[in-house]
């Protein structure tokens, strides 16, 4: 018991002595487990917040929806269900009315006017039996609320424009109509309309309401359009789905039936998470492997200094068993210390990811919880290195005799004499720093790996952003062309150029230029490879808008462009032929889905593939000679957007007004709350540098406490030590940024063009990494690394010289 008291006590003193070391060590260890824990850790989060919540508020399986501008009346569709053959598997249905219409959401300082729709569902029962809502502000609706002009707003749309809790907004028609709060629903936990891109708050707003209300808007007592239904767990969905979409044959009106997996904004959160995870995976791995590669080789480092109290203690005739248990508690202590603070580590990456988490998606319930197994995996870890770390040095020094390990190892025959002659060729302060990193290769190639490591992840997050922006400024520059103030005019239906209804948008008081275009939905396909495109037909030659091609050229030849990824993609260049999937005008109003053989003449660096462009003079292709549906204008002078959209938002006709930059403006805005990931661990990374930094030149010190001491006592100055320590870190930090950079290039090449194709196919991104990022790796990469030591610096000056030096060899 007194010589474990001993143990204890000298452990104690030697926790006093190193307490900035083993602190320091320890959060190494802390952020390499915390760090991997909180990144591996969001497959976990999404997977089960997403089927909690999913759940929760009883996302369908099954969807009907009639053709546009069919309506059948209420109970029609729920009694084609009761009547299915399976009709047992149906756990609950909900018929709905759906209406499209503009909302005008405009505030003090800024005109909001954006394509809409309106959900009406029965609140009879207090919410919805499937789709129910989750009402993130104010208060969701209620059974007393029916027939009343009040509706919930989508709760994405409504933070986009930060709009207040409640308040008022209009709809087409200039109605008002009250929100009582900002709700979120499944089929909105993304906002992805049909006809528009995934994360389209920016251009898209959603209205919840009662079933009645929805029927007075419209002027349609009594009718709905649309059915959800969700089935038991153990239904086979497939067979009550082919078994629906025959029921529905016998409507007088056309119907489809799709399943929650044709729901773009499920299948954009839920179908990614895997790709996403293998980024995460890949960072977490290089953070883990950096730290622990770094604290394996400071700890063995520091086990290292006791060889000469081994040593002394051998020839005093201690076991040499008792004498490790000594360093072997200083490791304990690192790898208790680094358990503790990994656990605080990772919680706070967790708090931080999933306030990001939930500001993006707003699903009732987000459970971002430390993963304890996937902690306890990398935490068993971290409690082993420290300890194997300080096994091969204390396993060396009790092998051999005490005078060996009493003896510093600089007096070995071989390195005085190296060191001799490299005196004798130099005999200068300048080279001691080079001299130094070349005395020990090993612990500079490891601290050097360590640094590389946390860089590599540093460039790759920081990278991906910048692939991520300049993607989005590639597309916001060819959207906007020549004319950054274009706006576009979507229409309800088409129309003929020479109509009222186009004459009453080109003739407006607040636009000057007007030219009429198409958006048609289509397909681009080359041998088994086919991609959703929307064409867009528009006067190339002379029109306020050209893009700015690649390869190829614009011609009076009928063929389309291909933006850059839809022809990377299909495999094809220009001059290549591709079958377009297009609709094309039969009779009046009716259409049929037709395929044409056109010719690839040009390729667009829009970062999208599901963009085609075609001139407007060969519309003849979809019988739509003289006809649009959509019109670009630019403002007349004196006015701006607003001032457009205001004025076109009273035509019935018009069902959106839009600046060309709106949708990228809203990506812009998604990805830079999704830098707040990007900057925790741009922090956690910084850190875990600079601790290694740290420990390195307080480890470097003590080393040679010795040798300092002699130099200060022949007079040289503490800023020319301090110089040596800064010019040693700094070679070592040109050297770990070198690596770090290379190895975040590839890292970010990895992630562009191989796993994000996967989790976002139809975008296109290029590896760029801005000099501004370089910038900011080289400061954090080498200024810091190479200013460690100046936390050394106190030590150094107070420096007991005699005590120091008084050590008999």
């Amino acid at each position: 018991m007194r010589t474990l008291r001993l143990l204890l006590h000298w452990s104690w003193r030697d926790l006093r002595t190193h307490w900035a070391k083993v602190a320091a060590i320890a959060l190494v260890i802390a952020i390499g487990t915390g760090g991997y824990a909180g990144l591996t850790s969001t497959t976990r989060w999404r997977e089960t917040s997403y089927d909690i919540s999913y759940r929760q508020l009883a996302m369908y399986d099954l969807r009907v929806d009639l053709a546009t501008g069919a309506t059948v009346d209420e109970g029609t569709l729920a009694g084609v269900v009761s009547a299915l053959p399976s009709a047992t598997a149906v756990d609950a249905v909900t018929e709905r009315l759906i209406l499209p219409t503009q909302v005008d959401a405009s505030t003090a300082a800024e005109t909001i006017l954006v394509r809409g729709e309106i959900t009406g569902a029965d609140f009879a029962a207090g919410e919805p039996a499937v789709n129910a809502y989750h009402a993130v502000t104010g208060r969701s609706l209620a059974a007393e609320d029916a027939g009343y002009p009040v509706v919930m707003l989508e709760r994405n749309f409504a933070r986009f424009y930060s709009l207040p809790d409640t308040g008022e907004i209009a709809i087409s028609g200039e109605r008002r109509l009250e929100y009582v709060g900002q709700a979120s629903t499944p089929e909105y936990f993304s906002v992805a309309p049909e006809g528009e891109m995934f994360m389209s708050e920016a251009t898209f707003a959603g209205l919840f309401t009662t079933l009645e209300t929805a029927q007075e808007l419209a002027g349609l007592p009594g009718a709905v359009n649309n059915l959800v239904l969700t089935l038991h767990p153990q239904a086979d969905r497939d067979a009550v789905a082919g078994e629906l979409a025959c029921a529905i044959e016998t409507l007088p009106v056309g119907a489809t039936v799709s399943t929650r997996d044709d729901n773009l904004s499920y299948t954009a959160l839920t179908t990614d998470i895997d790709q996403d995870q293998a980024m995460f995976n890949a960072l977490a791995v290089l953070l883990f492997a950096g730290a622990v590669g770094a604290a394996f080789n400071l700890i063995h480092r520091l086990a290292e200094q006791q060889r000469r109290e081994i040593g002394i203690g051998m020839a005093l005739g201690v076991r040499p068993a008792l004498l490790a248990v000594r360093p072997l508690l200083v490791s304990a202590q690192i790898a208790l210390l680094g358990a503790m603070f990994g656990v605080g580590v990772g919680m706070m990456i967790g708090n931080g990811m999933g306030a990001v988490f939930r500001s993006l998606i707003p699903l009732p319930v987000w459970d971002t919880s430390l993963q304890t197994g996937l902690f306890a995996q990398v935490a068993i870890i971290g409690l082993v290195v420290p300890f194997v770390a300080a096994i091969i040095p204390i396993w060396r020094a009790v092998r051999v005799a005490p005078i060996a390990a009493i003896k510093p190892s600089y007096l070995s025959g071989g390195r005085i004499q190296s060191d001799r002659r490299r005196r004798r060729i130099h005999n200068t302060f300048a080279v001691m720093p080079l001299r130094n990193l070349r005395r020990s290769p090993r612990r500079t190639v490891l601290t050097a790996l360590g640094i590389a490591a946390a860089i590599t992840v540093l460039v790759g997050f920081l990278g991906i952003m910048d692939s991520v922006f300049g993607a989005v400024d590639t597309a916001e520059r060819e959207a906007t062309g020549a004319a950054p103030d274009r706006i576009t005019v979507g229409l309800d239906t088409f129309h003929p150029v020479v109509s009222q209804e186009v004459r009453a948008v080109t003739e407006a008081e607040t636009v000057a230029v007007a030219e009429a275009a198409l958006r048609l939905p289509g397909a681009v396909r080359v041998g088994g490879e086919e991609i959703d495109v929307f064409v867009q037909l528009a006067d190339l030659d002379d029109g306020m808008w050209r893009p700015s091609l690649i390869a190829g050229e614009l011609s009076e030849a009928a063929g389309v462009l291909l933006t850059e990824k839809a022809a990377a993609d299909l495999g094809v260049d220009v001059g290549d032929a591709v079958i377009l999937r297009h609709p094309r005008r039969e009779g009046v109003a009716g259409f049929a889905i037709v395929e044409s053989e056109v010719a690839i003449l040009g390729i667009d660096p829009y970062p999208a593939r599901g963009f085609v462009y075609m001139d407007i003079d060969h519309s003849g292709l979809f019988n739509l000679e003289g006809i649009t549906n959509s019109v670009n204008v630019r403002p007349a002078a004196g006015f701006v957007t607003g001032d457009v959209q205001r004025e076109l938002f009273t035509l019935g006709h018009v069902s959106s007004v839009q600046a060309v930059t709106t949708v990228t403006q809203a990506v812009r805005e998604a990805f830079d709350q999704i830098l707040a990931i990007i900057q925790i661990m741009v922090v956690a990374v910084l850190l875990l540098a600079l601790l290694i930094a740290f420990n390195t030149a307080a480890i470097n010190l003590e080393a040679r406490a010795r040798e300092h001491a002699t130099m200060f006592a022949f007079g040289v100055r503490v800023r020319t030590a301090l110089r040596m320590a800064m010019t040693e870190s700094l070679l070592v930090g040109v050297a770990a940024t070198a690596l770090g950079v290379a190895g975040g290039f590839v890292m970010v090449w990895w992630m562009t063009q191989r796993l994000l194709p996967e989790t976002l196919p139809d975008f296109g991104l290029h590896v760029v990494v801005q000099a501004e990022t370089l910038a900011a790796v080289a400061v954090m990469g080498i200024v810091a690394v190479t200013l460690a030591p100046l936390l050394t610096l106190r030590r150094m000056r107070r420096m007991n010289l005699p005590g120091t030096l008084r050590l008999v060899e």
